[in-house]
């Protein structure tokens, strides 16, 4: 895994200031949790109070999503029941009456377009029952069960800062979250095809055995004009006729949450010029929230840059190796096994720069003339590509060996140095020779011949 650090984080953390190195992003609320992810990347561009406690409100509805869809069938039909008669009048309602028959899609539809919170207690009741596998258990019992398996999920998506007690988000002191664990909901929720395209839907309709249902997202982000919109909901929400002054073309999805206690919320995403982004702002001011979401999007689609420093498909890169056992060569290669992406602002883009870091137990030198310091098996991690802006650490992934090596030892030399060797064994077989005829003389030993004495011819003997 590639250890990915956000320099605009780090810097924003050293100079204590949400915005001054953010570039081209909005200025955020002081009271806000925020943070900006760039998906493409992996990098978080901007984070403020990521880690606090924050009231959700209807943001929690990405998790009842998962939730439903892990443990669903979409196609299934259920029973709208007396567990909706619970909801206050003035709660977010996407209008559904009990006794109604309607598919979890529908369902979907229902909880993420309008946010109704009667289609998270219809939902939290009946996929509840499927968890328990007893479909006679009591609604108390069913809801207590989906509200388990919400917990479930978050751990298991590692959102350690979070906690659910209901299905919608209405205000409970133990229900919350973190920014940044609300970003590890929403990568996991949009990335769901199903809930991605109905968060990217503006308007659904669908008619039930008791209702036509008319459904708005309440993601004001999507609308060019709010003609789209019904007049009741424009009504509803103080919206006038007529463009729509935050819309973004940019904007693909998102959430919106609001109660007194957590103020207006917004889990959003953005894409363009080949970035896609994320963004998660809790606890903002209803007239400001908007805008922010769009000036942010607006800033990472246009003012940001993707450095590709590898690519998943790269070719593998070439060391020199000055001390290469003769028989592996002299190139050492190596690679990276995933992409390492950095979302830059453009203005900034030539103050960045790679380097390769390799392990000093392993090998040591530059990027392009190593000497081996142990032996290298194909796929052993040697190192880091890492990226830098000026001396600052930015990010890195590891580097593995393509190809196995070993370090040069005493066997090697004879070979590498041949003519040196031959010298040598010429040199010695004289001084060999040398000592052998002093040895000869010195003990008055003549060399004497051999003769072989033939034996006769039988036919010569035979004539005789």
């Amino acid at each position: 895994m590639k250890r990915k650090i956000g320099l605009l984080v780090i810097l924003s953390l050293v100079f204590f200031t949400s915005n001054a190195l953010a570039a081209g992003l909005p200025t955020y609320g002081a009271d806000e949790g925020v943070i900006i992810f760039e998906k493409n990347s992996g990098d978080i561009l901007f984070q403020q109070k990521q880690n606090d406690k924050f009231y959700p409100a209807s943001t929690t509805k990405l998790m009842t999503a998962l939730v439903a869809i892990e443990h669903g069938d979409l196609t299934e039909n259920f029973t709208v029941g007396d567990e909706i008669l619970s909801l206050a009048e003035d709660s977010s309602m996407a209008g559904l009456e009990e006794g109604e028959v309607i598919s979890l899609n529908e369902l979907l539809y229902a909880l993420l377009l309008p946010s109704g919170n009667d289609a998270a207690e219809t939902i939290a009741v009946n996929i509840g029952r499927k968890i328990t596998g007893d479909n006679s258990v009591s609604s108390e019992k069913a809801y207590e069960a989906f509200v388990k398996a919400m917990n479930t999920k978050a751990k298991e998506l590692e959102m350690t800062g979070s906690n659910f007690t209901n299905p919608h988000g209405l205000q409970n002191e133990n229900h919350y979250t973190t920014p940044a664990d609300l970003l590890k909901l929403a990568q996991a929720a949009f990335g769901n095809e199903t809930i991605s395209a109905v968060t990217r839907s503006k308007i659904h309709e669908v008619q039930t055995n008791k209702v036509k249902h008319k459904w708005n997202n309440s993601n004001l982000l999507l609308y060019s004009n709010f003609n789209e919109l019904s007049e009741d909901y424009r009504v509803a929400n103080n919206l006038s006729a007529g463009t729509n002054p935050v819309f973004n073309g940019y904007a693909t999805s998102g959430k919106t949450g609001f109660t007194e206690e957590a103020n207006k919320c917004l889990v959003f995403e953005g894409e363009g010029n080949d970035k896609n982004m994320i963004g998660v702002i809790l606890n903002a001011d209803q007239t400001v929230l908007f805008k922010e979401a769009s000036d942010t999007i607006n800033a990472v689609v246009k003012e940001y840059q993707l450095l590709e420093w590898t690519k998943e498909d790269d070719k593998n890169r070439v060391a020199q190796v000055v001390n290469y056992h003769v028989f592996d060569g002299n190139k050492l290669e190596y690679k990276t096994n995933e992409p390492l992406i950095t979302a830059v602002p453009q203005s900034t883009k030539d103050q960045y720069k790679e380097a390769v870091k390799w392990d000093e137990a392993k090998v040591m030198g530059d990027e392009t003339l190593t000497n081996l310091k142990a032996d290298i098996k194909e796929g052993d991690q040697i190192g880091e590509l890492q990226v830098y802006k000026g001396d600052t650490f930015v990010e890195a992934t590891p580097v593995y060996a393509a190809n196995s090596m070993k370090a040069r030892n005493w066997t090697d030399y004879p070979i590498l140095y041949w003519y040196v060797t031959v010298i040598v064994i010429l040199m010695l077989l004289a001084i060999l020779r040398i000592m052998f005829v002093q040895f000869m003389r010195k003990n008055n030993i003549r060399y004497k011949k051999i003769k072989i004495k033939k034996k006769p011819d039988p036919q010569t003997r035979r004539r005789r």
